[in-house]
This record gives C-alpha cells, sequence and structure tokens, in this order.
C-alpha cells in the first residue's frame, strides 16, 4: 500500500537522486581527482559475505539464483514500475516500522538487444540494490538511495560485485564456463549467450563476471 510517507519519500529521493550515499571524488597524495578502483581483497570479502547469504537462503550450489526469495526473506518487496530512463532502480528503507523495498524501473535500455532483458536487468537490478543494503547500510533510521547507469563510484562497483557474485555464484559458474569452454572454446559469444540464458543475467554480466574469477584465480 502507498502511503503518504511512500509519496513524500519517493519526491525527497527524485529531487535529492541520492540521499545517503553520493558521488563523491577519490584524491591522491597530489590532489589529482582519479576513479577508484575495486582491489581482490575487498572483491574476496564481497565473495564471503555473498557465500554466506547463498547458503542461508539454500542456494550455495543452485545455478539458478531466486534473488527475489533471497530479498523477501530479509524483509523486502520488489516494486516492478516505469520511472526515468536513466534512473535503475532505487532503495528505500524505513524505521523499524516501515516496509523495506526495492523499486525496480522497468524501462530499460537494451544497445544488445537482448531477449528477455526486462527480467535479466531487473533480477541484477535487484541484487545491486540489495548489495548497497548489506554492504552499506550505516543503521541510519532511513536509508534512500537511487540508482542511474552514469554512477561509478566505489559503493557503485562493490553493489556491481555483490550483485554479480549472487547471481552467478563463484562454484557454479566456474563449473558451467569451464564445461561450455572446452566445448565451445573458439566461440566466447556463444558461451556467453548459453550461460545467459542458464543463469538469466545479460551477456555483459556474463563477460564480466568472466574476468572476475580469472582476476581471483
Amino acid at each position: 500500500m502507498i502511503t503518504l510517507y511512500h509519496i513524500i519519500l519517493w519526491w525527497y529521493v527524485m529531487e535529492n537522486n541520492i540521499i545517503i550515499f553520493t558521488n563523491r571524488k577519490s584524491h591522491n597524495k597530489k590532489g589529482k581527482n582519479y576513479m577508484q578502483t575495486l582491489d581482490t581483497r575487498r572483491k574476496r570479502k564481497i565473495e564471503k559475505i555473498v557465500y554466506e547469504i547463498l547458503k542461508k537462503n539454500g542456494f550455495e550450489d543452485a545455478s539458478y539464483v531466486d534473488i527475489v526469495s533471497i530479498v523477501k526473506n530479509d524483509d523486502f518487496k520488489v516494486i516492478p514500475m516505469e520511472m526515468d530512463i536513466e534512473t535503475t532502480g532505487c532503495l528505500l528503507v524505513g524505521d523499524k516500522n516501515q516496509e523495506r523495498k526495492i523499486m525496480v524501473n522497468t524501462k530499460f535500455k537494451n544497445e544488445d538487444n537482448e531477449d528477455d532483458v526486462v527480467f535479466k536487468k531487473s533480477r541484477f537490478i535487484t541484487a545491486h540494490e540489495y548489495g548497497h543494503y548489506i554492504l552499506h547500510n550505516s543503521g541510519k533510521p532511513i536509508l534512500a538511495h537511487r540508482d542511474t547507469y552514469h554512477r561509478k563510484d566505489i559503493k557503485e562497483q562493490e553493489a556491481d560485485y555483490f550483485a554479480r557474485s549472487l547471481l552467478l555464484p563463484k562454484k557454479q559458474f566456474a563449473l558451467f564456463y569451464n564445461v561450455a569452454n572446452d566445448i565451445w572454446k573458439e566461440d566466447k559469444d556463444f558461451i556467453f549467450e548459453i550461460l545467459s540464458k542458464i543463469f538469466k543475467v545479460t551477456r555483459k554480466k556474463i563477460r564480466k563476471r568472466v574476468e572476475d574469477l580469472a582476476e581471483l584465480k
């Protein structure tokens, strides 16, 4: 049920773009701006956090991870809705008496003309927003966050990595990828297409997860 509280909070999110998490430029000792990148140690820590979540929800050995059931078990409601095209999703967490919400935009860019793109991207955005809650929740009474296509700061990289780890579990993904690579080694695009259908994420996320696992070796 949409209440006045939700309307006011939603207006505040949209007007201010980001409430809790803001784009911050990092500086080196010389004072020059640079974009931080997620280091391997942090990635390994996120992998451990994700594994415990998968294990808790019975998905540690699954190829298809039901992200909606995972977030529901943490008292979140997933709400698909049309928003402006640049918005991907929003995370709303009120006080203990308010329902936690992940709002997913159903209007997506689809530059690669990919099948089932709404379903695939909705899954990833849900996992990404949940990642913000798990990794960046500071315990403040109200947490509101809006994501767009253009956010690349370190917290966005962490939430993206969390989502890839959750939807493409390291053990199962490596198993499927290695088998596919043995059979179709010369056709990476076909491998990415097959894995995209199995794990229900976009081909770009499959490609990025392959890079993740190569780094973690």
